[in-house]
């Protein structure tokens, strides 16, 4: 066994559970707060009118994207001044920045907003379906062009992974066309972000500091999409300054640090195809903070994309010791 394909496989797994907890955060500063009944649940009757959701203070969905990826910018760039790799900053080619801002940062950008659009015009487990087909487009494409295997251990964890996907989420349609679009369009952007980091002026670059210029490329193409929209706004209360942060920390930070490691050590094609798990624990945070039953189809549906998750590792394991 591998130990350097462990932990690739161990941070792609962990940057999943990262990335099941921040759409929970995304979503209480989309809303403005708290659920109520999760509010009470946790304070009583008597909790605070600034933790509850409210149109008032709602921010809107660019300014969520722009204001998480700053601060996780700066949490990064802290992060690397103190494990004394700042100097590692200075060190960046050109042209390994130029891909990190525009290129890391751009598809990152446009994959958060792509999906916080589809919502607008189609179920949450539709957006969910759809955009989890990023993983087969990451393969396909990394086969395609790259010349990653495409494994039997993989194209076995595409069906379990989709099947699971698909009864996780509860696929149940659109009103138009708009809505299934853009959430297919956030899958490529997301296998596109994948394929970048294994394969773009930047795969060799250190993940402390890729992570630092990916986030600042994002929240300021995030920024642009604010200021030409007319939806530039900042959090009303400090409770959703505080929300906001632990989305940087936990996903622009811990999140994509960790799974820029995995991409490194295992492939974009595999990573992304372990990145699955992802929807489970986004099901898993939402069953925590709404309340949500679980279900027999969506037990089911964990089931299988855990099952997914195991095969992908181990062919990912059994592909380095044969």
């Amino acid at each position: 066994m591998n130990k350097s394909r462990l932990k690739g496989v161990a941070a792609v797994v962990l940057a999943s559970m990262c990335y099941g907890v921040t759409p929970i955060l995304t979503n209480i500063a989309l809303k403005g707060g708290l659920p109520l009944d999760f509010a009470r649940r946790i304070f009583g009757e008597g909790a605070p009118s600034f933790l509850t959701a409210s149109s008032e203070t709602a921010i809107p969905n660019e300014s969520v994207v722009m204001l998480g990826m700053l601060l996780g910018c700066l949490i990064s760039l802290i992060t690397a001044l103190i494990s004394k790799k700042g100097k590692l900053l200075l060190d960046v080619k050109p042209k390994a920045l130029l891909s990190m801002t525009l290129l890391g940062g751009g598809t990152f950008t446009a994959t958060m907003l792509l999906i916080s659009y589809a919502y607008r015009f189609m179920e949450p487990g539709s957006v969910i379906v759809l955009h989890f087909s990023y993983p087969v487009i990451a393969c396909a494409a990394a086969a395609l062009f790259f010349g990653e295997r495409f494994t039997v251990y993989k194209a076995a964890a595409a069906v379990f992974a989709a099947a699971g996907i698909y009864l996780v989420s509860g696929f149940c349609g659109a009103d138009s066309f708009v809505g299934p679009l853009l959430a297919l369009l956030s899958a490529f952007a997301y296998a596109a972000y994948f394929l970048l980091g294994k394969h773009s002026a930047y795969a060799d670059v250190d993940s402390s500091v890729s992570g630092v210029y990916i986030t600042l490329g994002a929240a300021a193409a995030a920024f642009v999409a604010a200021l030409v929209s007319g939806r530039l706004a900042l959090p009303s209360n400090a409770f959703l300054w505080l929300v906001l942060a632990m989305s940087g920390l936990i996903g622009y930070l811990i999140g994509l640090r960790l799974l820029l490691y995995g991409i490194k050590v295992l492939g974009s094609g595999t990573a992304a195809m372990l990145n699955t798990l992802e929807p489970v624990m986004v099901t898993l945070s939402s069953i925590a903070v709404f309340g949500e039953s679980m279900g027999l189809m969506k037990g089911l549906g964990c089931a299988l994309v855990l099952l997914g998750t195991i095969i992908t590792a181990f062919g990912s394991l059994k592909q380095q010791t044969q």
